[in-house]
């Protein structure tokens, strides 16, 4: 149940009042499962840069006595330093500190995890591992929505904390669970506390905006919102103020790798170690490969400094397409890819599911978005509902999951004629419609449905994707779904699903058995499902109502 937004708000702060956290050494606290809790320590040392020159780190003993898990302080402004830990098994746990600071080191504590309702962040699915689970088990069928943004602050396209929580109220009441957002902008904004970092060739951080960032990411988890969180761009050579490339050194960015798994892991989160890696090519005199590795080893720090094991991700540049090879070179990606791509959808997907992981295309369409001066729509897939709605199908089809994004709001109204409109009525058509994609699979038991494109055929072919010049200039690459597709998901003999467009005749879906069954034709455009008859049989032909998409379940008792 979704809660009105004046309560949610309520709820939240009640929230940061019981996870923030006992000052006292040796005092037992109660904490809810999977909840953040909080340690605050003061250093006791002079330090010009505390951020740069201490560490320290928690060694946290399990329930059972034995088991430990190491925890990261980070520096909080002045003399202030915590530790965040959501722990995930019922019972007293115990920590301890070492760091050189006299005031820091040896401090201990203990606290008593209990049973709560928080379902915890995203991993894979247990038995399914294409799939995602909440940490407490429970199986969630993911859609993301993009708020590249939401811990930044614009004057000038109305962009502020209390138009982002407008948003991701909205988003959660639309069936959305996770958005992806960036934690330094490539455009250099701060938000109300200030800019991230005061000087950052010198790495001087700023702990307030962190702050800000923290009761955002907090409110969206009330929201039962996971948040994707890029932790920088790469340096496109473009404006990008806060890119990797712009930390001084490879220690500095291991530094702030460091520090952010240390302040966020805690959240409900996943993190994407950058968005669009590939632009640091353009900046360094490094090799693609060199840069690749250098990515990898800034996701082993944050791997290494996150005692909550979230899944970790890398978003690329669109012409690269995917992020699979991290998958071979890494041991922290959690995903057969997190993609940034627009050809041929459904069999990328299909290629990135050999890694036995979830996919995710995480940048294929932002619904009517318009970035050129002429204000026309040229994010490819993005043109109208039938287009995004083919591209999405294509993806869904073959085992993938999808985030989503509207040009009003993926980019906090930057980069479109309007600025952020998070109650933008043009976006209603399409969240309802991606909404029901949502609500037909979860009617299934789709955590056993496999791509099987060769159990459904037809007479008429498939063709490939769309694609040529748009625009008054023609300066727009418009690319868009194939006119003819055919896809099934099944688990055969039990469950089959077969998605059709741009057919005139008859579809054969193969059921690999016979016995009763029953049938349902699905309209992707309105959510209406109508039975169908189905003799009994080892296949079954099914008639679409015309050239448009159309979605048909035969399912056997």
């Amino acid at each position: 149940m979704k809660l009105p937004f004046s309560c949610a708000r309520l709820l939240l702060g009640i929230v940061l009042l019981w996870t923030a956290v006992d000052h006292v050494q040796g005092q037992t606290t109660r904490v809810g499962r999977f909840s953040p809790h909080e340690v605050t320590l003061s250093a006791s040392g002079d330090y010009d840069n505390p951020y740069k020159e201490l560490s320290a780190d928690a060694t946290m003993i399990e329930p059972d006595g034995r088991t430990t898990r190491r925890v990261p302080l980070f520096w909080d402004g002045g003399d202030t330093w915590r530790f965040r830990f959501a722990p995930d098994k019922l019972g007293t746990w115990t920590w301890s500190v070492e760091s050189v600071d006299p005031g820091l080191n040896g401090r201990k504590g203990a606290f008593d995890c209990v049973a709560s309702h928080r379902r915890g962040s995203f991993k894979p699915l247990a038995g399914s591992p294409y799939h995602f689970q909440y940490q407490n088990g429970e199986k969630v069928w993911f859609l993301g929505d993009t708020a590249w943004a939401y811990l930044t602050d614009n004057a000038e396209e109305q962009h502020d904390r209390a138009a982002a929580e407008r948003y991701v109220s909205n988003r959660a009441r639309q069936g959305f669970n996770a958005i992806h957002v960036m934690l330094l902008s490539e455009a250099g904004w701060g938000n109300r506390q200030g800019l991230p970092w005061t000087d950052i060739a010198k790495e001087k951080i700023n702990p307030a905006y962190f702050q800000e960032a923290d009761e955002r990411i907090a409110f969206a988890n009330a929201q039962n919102v996971v948040v994707g969180l890029a932790l920088a761009w790469a340096n496109k050579g473009r404006r990008e103020q806060y890119a990797w490339g712009k930390i001084p050194g490879f220690e500095a960015r291991r530094r702030y790798a460091r520090y952010v798994a240390a302040r966020y892991a805690a959240y409900d989160v996943y993190f994407l170690v950058s968005g669009e890696w590939q632009g640091e090519i353009r900046n360094r005199k490094s090799t693609e490969e060199e840069i690749r590795q250098e990515f990898v080893r800034l996701g082993d720090v944050v791997q290494a400094s996150d005692p909550q094991g979230r899944m970790i991700g890398i978003h690329p540049l669109g012409r690269y397409r995917g992020t699979h090879e991290f998958t071979a070179a890494s041991t922290w990606m959690s995903f057969g890819d997190y993609q940034q791509n627009y050809q041929d959808l459904h069999g990328y997907i299909l290629q990135a599911r050999t890694a036995s992981k979830p996919v995710v295309n995480g940048e294929y369409a932002y619904w009517l978005r318009a970035n050129n001066r002429a204000g026309e729509v040229d994010k490819p897939h993005s043109y109208t509902l039938e287009d995004i709605r083919a591209a999405t199908w294509d993806i869904v089809m073959a085992g993938g999951y999808v985030v989503a994004g509207f040009g009003s709001t993926y980019m906090g109204g930057n980069r479109h004629p309007t600025s952020f409109l998070p109650d933008d009525p043009r976006n209603e058509p399409w969240i309802q419609e991606i909404g029901r994609v949502k609500s037909f699979f979860t009617s299934l038991p789709f955590e056993t449905l496999e791509p099987h494109d060769e159990m459904v055929t037809s007479d008429v072919a498939r063709t490939g994707d769309r694609s040529g010049r748009m625009g008054v200039d023609r300066s727009i690459d418009k690319i868009q779904a194939p006119v003819t597709a055919y896809w099934c998901l099944a688990d055969p003999g039990k469950c089959h699903v077969a998605y059709v467009r741009g057919v005139k005749g008859a579809l054969t879906l193969s059921l690999g058995t016979s016995g009763q069954a029953r049938a349902e034709q699905f309209d992707p455009r309105t959510g209406e499902r109508t039975p169908l008859s189905v003799p009994q049989g080892t296949s079954y032909t099914y008639r679409p109502p015309d050239e448009r998409d159309w979605i048909v379940v035969v399912w056997f008792d």
